[in-house]
């Protein structure tokens, strides 16, 4: 009998310039090992690195190079930063995680009703090993609401600081979870606020186009927990 499954996550990996370049070898033989399908992006480097930690757990894996991302058209729009972005080519990554999840949903393979971005080197497990258990808990999942985007806070909001000019973001980039529902939705608003907010006036990552669209349409967000990645350990 064929497993069924309720959530599929979405990772990726790229070797690029980013925060942390000499620590992902470390990290991925604890933050891969969620017990859980992926679908995992990567160019065939990549996949094959992350193929040895995954190891038997289901993972369906895609080749993609960043040159043909949604997000690559944005390129000459888009500024780095030596601490909190240091490669256009890393801002590139984190803007295309919608898009990868827009994909997911239409490869669909596991044919789960929900979809989880996660970081592949996720924060909250980079020193410890995630539990054995299945995720997710699916007493937990299923109160979850199939309308919004499921979130974790970076910090308190303040809507005064949601502005063109400022480096400021509410939600979450490591990790957040939608319903296959309400994934089209999203794409097509994403895509609308990437249009009108990117440019080399601010370091527009993923978190602060979110946080844009979280100010404007506060009844699409769901926050279930504070911290980067705090979404995973809260519906284990």
């Amino acid at each position: 009998m064929e497993k069924k499954y309720n959530l599929t996550c979405v990772s990726g990996y790229w070797k690029i310039k980013n925060k942390h370049n000499n620590s992902f070898d470390n990290w991925f033989d604890n933050t891969l090992k969620i017990n859980c399908p992926y679908i995992f992006f990567g160019n065939k480097e990549s996949i094959e690195m992350v193929k040895k930690f995954r190891g038997d757990l289901p993972t369906y894996y895609i080749e993609l190079d960043i040159e043909n991302f949604h997000t690559y058209k944005y390129y000459d729009k888009m500024i780095a930063h030596p601490i909190h972005c240091p490669s256009v080519e890393l801002n590139l990554i984190w803007n295309e995680k919608i898009f990868l999840l827009e994909q997911a949903l239409k490869e669909n393979p596991y044919s789960t009703d929900y979809f989880c971005w996660i970081d592949a080197g996720i924060c909250v497990y980079r020193e410890i090993k995630p539990p054995n258990d299945p995720f997710p808990n699916i007493k937990k999942l299923s109160i979850m609401p199939k309308d919004r985007l499921i979130y974790s806070a970076s910090t308190d909001y303040n809507k005064s600081l949601v502005k063109k000019s400022n480096y400021y973001h509410h939600v979450c980039g490591t990790s957040y979870i939608l319903h296959k529902n309400i994934i089209p939705t999203f794409v097509k608003l994403y895509e609308t606020y990437m249009d009108k907010l990117v440019d080399k006036n601010n370091l527009w990552t993923d978190q602060l186009i979110l946080t844009h669209i979280f100010k404007d349409n506060e009844d699409l967000f769901f926050k279930i927990a504070n911290g980067y990645g705090e979404i995973i350990p809260k519906l284990y």
